[in-house]
């Protein structure tokens, strides 16, 4: 079978045409058990997220019947994927349907979302990260493919083992899937699969532990975050021993982050708040000197009343689980700092504004630095950048941990390090990483274009019903990183190099005849290719080309 016959998606009809699909849905609900055929009608025909949550919310307490019939209803995952809504897959995944797809002979879920993608010119990167958290294992897609992720993939033919292999035995049944899968694998999907095989699988206790404590995404936290796998690692392990030890012995947990900038420490932060589901700030403290900038003005003074972002923060979680992010706290002045010891020690708080002691002792604060960038990358340099991923898992940082307290002590001195649990060092990017992260840039603008024309006064996209490819994408982003990355700015130059392809994109679609209008919007997508073109002294540079989408489709 032509595997894109295998990826058509029937064209379920609603009963009721003119009534609303959210509300007949709901009124759905009045049958004794979920109705999947429904259920894709609904999704096929742009329902909301919303309107799914509270269709399968009203069956869940069923139990084992409703888990039975989620196990039947996996077609439904399909239609969400191509709809390319991540969160609508990441809730029909949390409530049973299976990320295998393993009740169907259809082509798994997350080879449909790479090659339906592909075709329809959607990016489905968030989508394949969704279903590699949730445990598909990567080789469902053949490793060779993958394992060497800045190459592009070779179409050839398929190792002998691919279709002896149980995960990979559906490319049998299908002409020509390996032909299929080559151009749609993107280089941030094949990252993620290169990833997902890196990542140890967490024993049954530790999943039994996050379950009771209703923080299983933590397990999700490597497809947060590209590179910093040791951070990560770490940053799981601590927080869920930290919950855990608040039901007999609260106390806040202290953690460092440590290294240049652009690297993944104020993402990471942010991350872990939606990852165990608790609020999250990031106070900026760079510029701080006093104790009353960081807390507010103490009661009975001038402005008392306002307290301040921390301040308030904290009052609003007395008691509950939260992270609090000192960004740049070493370029703060000492009486910033040392006015945390209190909090840190005892886990507790006064509120500026009414003087009412807060329970902090369930608080996560990260203290993030710039200091000891030098010496974390002498060390990464020395020890881990010839490794191979697996192998640089092994390598024992304690070394490198104990440097760094010893810098730390001569920077904020010895009673704030004391109550610090752990220093996190964040280590540069390697080359193939640095690809990545230049990647993640240009499928961001490229989904922003895709965005239909809108030239109303208040919107004034004037760019739109776009997309924007890269021709041999590991080749090109590793150019990127070549041109621009740089260990003291990471992310920040990459991301520079990611502008000027923008800019290249745009003048390509300004040199365009005529003005734009949003009739454009009823026609075919504009395709722009970057590319890199070889310069007669033997170098190369990033081009930008237009052509018609049409070309793009018509492979299919």
């Amino acid at each position: 079978m032509d595997l894109l016959d295998k990826c058509a998606l029937k064209d379920w009809r609603l009963i009721d045409k003119d009534k609303p699909v959210d509300e007949q849905l709901q009124d759905g609900r009045s049958a004794a058990k979920v109705n999947a055929t429904l259920l894709c009608a609904a999704i096929t025909h742009n329902c909301s997220v919303n309107a799914v949550k509270l269709y399968l919310e009203h069956y869940r307490e069923e139990g084992e019947e409703f888990q039975a019939v989620m196990h039947r209803a996996t077609s439904a995952l399909y239609y969400a994927i191509a709809r390319n809504l991540p969160e609508l897959v990441s809730l029909l995944l949390e409530y049973g349907l299976h990320p295998d797809g393993k009740d169907t002979d259809f082509i798994p879920p997350i080879a449909f979302a790479i090659i339906y993608g592909y075709a329809k010119l959607q990016n489905t990167t968030e989508i394949v990260k969704i279903l590699l958290a949730a445990g598909v294992d990567p080789r469902t897609i053949p490793e060779d493919m993958w394992i060497n992720y800045l190459d592009q993939p070779q179409k050839g033919e398929p190792e002998p083992t691919t279709t002896k292999d149980p995960v990979t035995k559906w490319m049998a049944k299908l002409d020509d899937s390996r032909a299929r899968l080559v151009p749609a694998l993107n280089l941030s999907q094949r990252y993620y699969l290169f990833r997902a095989s890196q990542i140890p699988r967490p024993t049954t206790r530790s999943k039994q532990l996050a379950d009771m404590h209703d923080v299983t995404k933590l397990f999700k936290a490597p497809y947060h975050l590209i590179g910093q796998s040791f951070a990560v690692n770490t940053i799981q392990t601590l927080a869920l021993h930290h919950i855990a030890m608040t039901i007999d012995e609260p106390s806040p947990l202290i953690l460092a982050f440590a290294g240049p900038p652009g690297h993944g420490k104020t993402e990471l932060a942010e991350q872990l708040g939606g990852l165990l589901s608790i609020k999250h700030v990031v106070i900026d403290c760079s510029h701080m000197s006093t104790d009353t900038e960081l807390f507010g003005s103490k009661n009975g003074y001038i402005r008392c009343q306002e307290g301040s972002r921390l301040n308030n923060f904290l009052a609003q979680n007395n008691g509950l689980c939260s992270v609090v992010f000192l960004d740049e706290i070493d370029k703060s002045q000492a009486e910033v700092y040392n006015s945390l010891l209190t909090v840190f020690s005892e886990g507790r708080y006064e509120d500026r504004r009414t003087n009412r002691v807060l329970d902090c002792n369930k608080t996560i604060w990260i203290l993030a630095s710039n200091l000891g960038d030098e010496v974390i990358a002498d060390y990464y340099e020395r020890t881990m950048k010839t490794k191979k991923e697996e192998e640089k898992a092994t390598v024992d940082i304690s070394p490198l941990i104990t440097d760094l307290r010893d810098l730390f002590i001569g920077q904020f001195s010895a009673p704030l390090v004391s109550r610090i649990d752990d220093i996190i060092p964040f280590f540069p990017f390697s080359l193939g990483e640095q690809a990545v992260v230049a990647h993640k840039f240009l499928l961001k603008f490229s989904d922003k274009i895709c965005k239909n024309i809108d030239l109303r006064p208040e919107v004034k996209r004037h760019m739109g019903h776009c997309v924007l490819s890269v021709q041999d994408d590991g080749k090109l982003c590793k150019f990127m990183a070549e041109s621009g990355y740089d260990r003291t700015s990471g992310a920040r130059g990459l991301k520079r190099e990611a502008v000027k392809i923008q800019g290249l994109t745009r003048t390509s679609y300004n040199a365009v005849e005529g003005e734009v209008t949003e009739e454009l919007n009823n026609g075919p997508l504009q395709k722009f290719e970057a590319k890199l073109i070889k310069l007669p002294n033997n170098k190369f540079e990033i081009g930008v080309t237009r052509e018609y989408a049409e070309g793009f489709y018509s492979q299919y």
